[in-house]
This record gives structure tokens, C-alpha cells and sequence, in this order.
């Protein structure tokens, strides 16, 4: 009995000396499946992570052959035309930005004391606006970065209208058949001639026949025009008029050869990389060709425990790892960046008895430290 008073009294004299170990007990526990006791007063936490956004800028390339290709060789003698319809596309600009928002695996309830000494100082916790935190009895003056607004549009680079235009044509030419018709009277023979109008369809050859007949026109109209065979100054309304003659000739030369119309496309793709998932396809042609991102961890977090201090006291923040973005097209490396992805740290411990602590709100690092 003795004994058993002696060790009680110990037990009392301590809690006396030190009504820290009676009062100021913060628990703090990880949100798993709904599983925090919320009946003593308390608040939410989470940790940061790191969310990339891309940007891309993507040039769409469209071949069209023209209705009249396979005459190409016959009437203009070349075979540098577009033989195929197709569709490539090319990455002109990749931009990596950092994003923050909670990491929803890293969820943390703060449960308060249940009782404090009367002569115990306030100690007040700062969260950012999204929920993570930012310091322990520490005024914070740090704010969030407001959230960008995103502008999708399109910009066509070819000039002009994407069909031949010059290709809905009448479709209809005059046919006139000659008849003759014999009459004979006695002894002399007539011959009577009558014509037979009609319309019918042109064919693909007599098409790129007047087509090619038209280019060489123009092709004259211009030369004559520059050498002064109409033998009048036009003035400057000469330079409008060879304009004008150079935008035919081209359209008629599309029927043969074909057009190429180029447009820039943007895109924006959010990614939140993970130890179990690093990579992602941002964009996939139809003709197959890709754009992805690729997240490889520098592992300078890796002589670090993995697992946290856990016990009563400690409050848990987050040592971010710096990692290698790289933005790659077709499996070729066409952007890289180094900067750190919060998720891909680890978690550790902060003792909150008799200490100022002030966190990154971007990162959830341990930036200041204070031990009273």
C-alpha cells in the first residue's frame, strides 16, 4: 500500500509541476473513411498538391486534293501535287504551369484540448482560403494566387475560302450534232444539212481542258499587262489588276494541285501526377500522332523516413520533391522544366508544444520554426 500511495503521489506532484501534460494535448488525427471522432471541438486540414497545367499550341494541317489531280500530270506537267486527302498535326508551344489545390488523401482533423489552464495564452491556428495550412501562432500574411482566366480560340493562318470555289461551275455545255439528209429529185441529189442542238454533262478531262486553257490566259493576260502591250498607264490600278490575275491563276491551279490550309488550335489540360500514375496523353491526332506529359521524381526525398512521427502534439505538414517535367511529342522530348510536386514528398511530424510554426501554403513545407 505504501508503495502503490508513493507512485500515486509522484503521478500527482509531476501533473502539478507540469499541467502541460493535463491540458495542452492537441490530437491529431488522419480523415480515412469518415473515421474521426468529431464529438470535442476541432477543424479540417489538408495538405497541398500540385496540379500541372498545360497549355498547347497546336498547328492542325489539312491536305485537300483538287477534283481535277489526276490530270495534273497532262496538262501542267508536274507531279508535285497533292495526291490524298490528310490530316497532321504539329506541336508549335508548350506551357507547364503549377497549380495548387487540396490533396484529398491528406485530410487531417484537428481535435482541441478538453480542458486548458486559466492562465494558458491563446494559440490560434491560419488556414488558407482552400483549406491548407499556414501557420501555428504565427500571424500569416501570405495569400493564394488568384485563379486565371482561360481564353479558347481558334486562329486560322491560310487566307480564303477552305473549298474550290472555282470548281462549282455550270456543269452543263452545248452539244451540236450535225445531220445530213439526202433529197433527190429526178436526177439530181440534195444535200440538206439540219442541227441537232442538246446539253449534255461535261466529263473530268474536258474540265481540267478548259481549266488548263484558262491558266494559260491568264498566264498572257498577265504578261501583257507588265510588258505595256495595251500601251496605256494604268497607274497603280496596274499592281490591283496583276493581284487579281495572280489570286485566278491560283485558284484554277488548287483544281489541279490541290490546297493546304494550316490552323492554330489551343488547348489546356489539367493533370495531377501521382507515384502510381506519372504520365498522361495530352492530345491524340486522328492521324495518331501524341502529345503527353511526363513526370519523373528527383527521389531527394528519399533518405527521409516515410512514415510520420505520429503521437499526441505533433502536427503534420508536407517536404515536397522536386521532379523533371517533360513534354514530349511522338516520343521525342520537346519541353522540360524542373519544379516541385508537392504529392510526390513525403509527410513528417511538427511538435506544436511550446513552438511557432509558419508552413508554405503553396507547398505545405515547414518554412519557420520558433521553439519558445
Amino acid at each position: 500500500m505504501k508503495k502503490i500511495f508513493g507512485f500515486s503521489s509522484l503521478i500527482l506532484l509531476l501533473l502539478i509541476l507540469s499541467p502541460e501534460l493535463l491540458f495542452s494535448q492537441f490530437i491529431i488525427t488522419k480523415v480515412q473513411d469518415q473515421n474521426v471522432n468529431t464529438s470535442q471541438d476541432g477543424f479540417y486540414y489538408a495538405l497541398p498538391q500540385t496540379v500541372l497545367k498545360v497549355d498547347l499550341l497546336i498547328e492542325k494541317i489539312t491536305q485537300k486534293k483538287g477534283p481535277l489531280s489526276e490530270y495534273t500530270q497532262e496538262y501542267l506537267g508536274t507531279a508535285d501535287y497533292i495526291a490524298d486527302n490528310n490530316v497532321s498535326y504539329r506541336l508549335i508551344h508548350a506551357e507547364v504551369d503549377q497549380l495548387t489545390e487540396v490533396d484529398p488523401d491528406h485530410v487531417y482533423y484537428v481535435q482541441f484540448p478538453a480542458a486548458r489552464p486559466k492562465d494558458a495564452k491563446p494559440m490560434g491556428f491560419s488556414l488558407t482560403p482552400m483549406g491548407t495550412l499556414a501557420s501555428f501562432d504565427i500571424e500569416s500574411g501570405r495569400q493564394v494566387n488568384a485563379v486565371e482566366t482561360e481564353i479558347q480560340q481558334t486562329i486560322f493562318v491560310a487566307d480564303g475560302e477552305t473549298d474550290f470555289s472555282y470548281y462549282a461551275d455550270y456543269n452543263r455545255m452545248k452539244k451540236v450534232d450535225t445531220i445530213i439528209r439526202k433529197i433527190t429529185i429526178d436526177t439530181v441529189t440534195i444535200d440538206r444539212f439540219l442541227f441537232k442542238t442538246s446539253w449534255v454533262d461535261k466529263s473530268q478531262k474536258e474540265k481540267a481542258n478548259e481549266a488548263a486553257m484558262q491558266i494559260a490566259k491568264i498566264r498572257e493576260s498577265r504578261f501583257n499587262l507588265i510588258t505595256g502591250y495595251q500601251e496605256v498607264n494604268y497607274g497603280e490600278s496596274m499592281k490591283y489588276m496583276d493581284q487579281q490575275l495572280k489570286m485566278l491563276e491560283r485558284k484554277y491551279l488548287e483544281l489541279f494541285l490541290g490546297k493546304e490550309v494550316k490552323t492554330i488550335e489551343t488547348q489546356t489540360v489539367y493533370f495531377t501526377p501521382t507515384k502510381e500514375n506519372s504520365s498522361k496523353t495530352l492530345f491524340k491526332g486522328s492521324d495518331g500522332s501524341t502529345i503527353e506529359v511526363k513526370v519523373t521524381p528527383s527521389g531527394s526525398t528519399g533518405i527521409l523516413a516515410p512514415t510520420p512521427l505520429q503521437k499526441q502534439d505533433n502536427i503534420y505538414y508536407r517536404v515536397p520533391e522536386t521532379a523533371i517535367v517533360e513534354i514530349m511529342e511522338n516520343g521525342n522530348i520537346q519541353n522540360s522544366r524542373r519544379m516541385p510536386v508537392n504529392q510526390f514528398g513525403i509527410v513528417a511530424a511538427a511538435p506544436l508544444n511550446k513552438t511557432r510554426l509558419q508552413f508554405d501554403p503553396q507547398t505545405g513545407s515547414l518554412i519557420k520554426i520558433i521553439r519558445e
